[in-house]
This record gives C-alpha cells, sequence and structure tokens, in this order.
C-alpha cells in the first residue's frame, strides 16, 4: 500500500536466522525473478513503526517464499507482475541488508531515483502518443485539406506539445539534482506527479484525434493511453507525491 510506515511483514530473529511471515504485492517481475529484497518490521516496539524496520535479501527457491503471477492488467501487459508470500521464510542473518532498523530510509532512498524513472517513462509515453497523432493529422485529410490545418485539432497538437516539454523539464531536473548526489524528493514528486498526469491527457488527446481510429488496437494510441494509467499508480501514487509536496510547502515561512 502507500503507507509504507507501516509494515504487516515481519522477520523475527531465531538463532543466527531471521524467520520471515507476509506478503507482498504488484511486484515487477516477482514470477521471473531469482533475488528478492524484503522490507519487514524486526522491531514491533520501535516508535514510530518505521524506525524498527529492515531490509532483507531473499533467493528464488527457498522453502516457504512463494511467487504467484497476476493476470488481467490493463496495460503494461509485456512486464511480469506478480504477488510474493512469505510463510516461514528463513534466510540467514548475513542475508540483512544494511543495518538492522534502516530499511524505511533505504526505501525511501530508492524511491528517490525509481520515481524519476517512472516519470521519464511517462514523457516517453506522451511522447510516442503525441508522434502518431503529429504525423496521423498532417496526412488525414478532411474536407479537401489536412486535419492538422483546423485549429481544433492543431491547437490541442500545441498544448499537448506545451505538456510534455514541460513535463521533460521537470524530470531533466530532478535527474540533474539526484546526480550531483543532491535528490530532491519535492522536485521528484513534482516530476513524477506532473508527467503521469501528462501523459494521461496527452495520450487521450491522442485518441481524440485519432478518432474512431483511435479506439482500434491497429493504430496503438489506445494502448498507450491503457499503459499510462500505471504512471499515476506505481513507484507512489499521484496523491501520495502531492502529500511530499505539501508537507514541504508546510514548512515554509
Amino acid at each position: 500500500g502507500s503507507d509504507i510506515t507501516r509494515m504487516d511483514s515481519t522477520a523475527v530473529k531465531t538463532g543466527n536466522e531471521w524467520v520471515i511471515n507476509g506478503a507482498k504485492e504488484f511486484i515487477t517481475n516477482a514470477p521471473i525473478a531469482d533475488v528478492f529484497i524484503i522490507l519487514c518490521q524486526t522491531d514491533p516496539n520501535a516508535q514510530p513503526p518505521h524506525r524498527g524496520q529492515s531490509l532483507f535479501l531473499a533467493e528464488k527457491g527457498m522453502e516457504g517464499l512463494e511467487a504467484t503471477k497476476l493476470h488481467g492488467k490493463m496495460g503494461i501487459k509485456p512486464c511480469v507482475t506478480g504477488s510474493l508470500s512469505m510463510a516461514d521464510l528463513k534466510v540467514p542473518e548475513s542475508n540483512l541488508v544494511g543495518d538492522l532498523g534502516k530499511g524505511f530510509y533505504y526505501t525511501l532512498e530508492l524511491f528517490d531515483g525509481t520515481r524519476i524513472v517512472v516519470a521519464a517513462q511517462a514523457v516517453g509515453m506522451a511522447q510516442g502518443a503525441f508522434e502518431r497523432a503529429l504525423n496521423y493529422a498532417k496526412t488525414r485529410k478532411q474536407f479537401g485539406q489536412p486535419i492538422f490545418s483546423f485549429q481544433g485539432v492543431s491547437f490541442k497538437l500545441a498544448e499537448m506539445a506545451m505538456k510534455i516539454e514541460t513535463a521533460r523539464l521537470l524530470t531533466y531536473k530532478a535527474a540533474w539534482l539526484y546526480d550531483k548526489v543532491k535528490p530532491d524528493p519535492v522536485a521528484t514528486s513534482m516530476a513524477k506527479a506532473y508527467s503521469s498526469r501528462v501523459a494521461m491527457e496527452v495520450t487521450d488527446d491522442a485518441i481524440q484525434i485519432f478518432g474512431g481510429y483511435g479506439y482500434l488496437a491497429d493504430y496503438h494510441v489506445e494502448r498507450f493511453h491503457r499503459c499510462a494509467k500505471i504512471t499515476e499508480i506505481y513507484e507512489g501514487t499521484s496523491e501520495i507525491q502531492k502529500l511530499t509536496i505539501c508537507n514541504y510547502l508546510a514548512k515554509q515561512p
């Protein structure tokens, strides 16, 4: 879920092993992965709870570890998604990743990078749909002229171009800050939230420009739209990104 400060999956120390119980949903590549990094609650009495979370390494084939493929996804169908269950999964003490009790903070650091990747993914989806719509508008003729000559179409494409460029620059800024070893969670959240919204809007407009053909799989823009939706959900929903931004604004004088 969106609130990783509260963790149901637990790891209990037994001798020189950790025994893990719990489950995780919607994991990219879960059915085909060889290695898993699992966030667990290792100190149930920690206050706040996230200070008692840790990361552990688990490997495919370990007893008590089971991955299941999820079916029927709306988009990103070539990307395999699954769930993971741990039932008395035993991992050696050496499989603790980093320091005990630091798992939550390591995960936030991970999000600072992966959310930029999702923002870039959203920009790419919007760009791909835009290019197809622009080409179609220039070649598709109605009333003896390309539909691009009609402002109802050309103005829509202009808006799409502006949105994509703005999303791209936001994403570049977040990536630049990350590369300078100064990851900025606010810049990252802005890039992801805005770019994913642009991806939804631009792919929707692309379908509209294609008209009835846009609703057909042969022209691919309907696929762009279905795939764009996930960028508003995974690696932290758009609502969570806005919460991060709001928390920053609340601290401003």
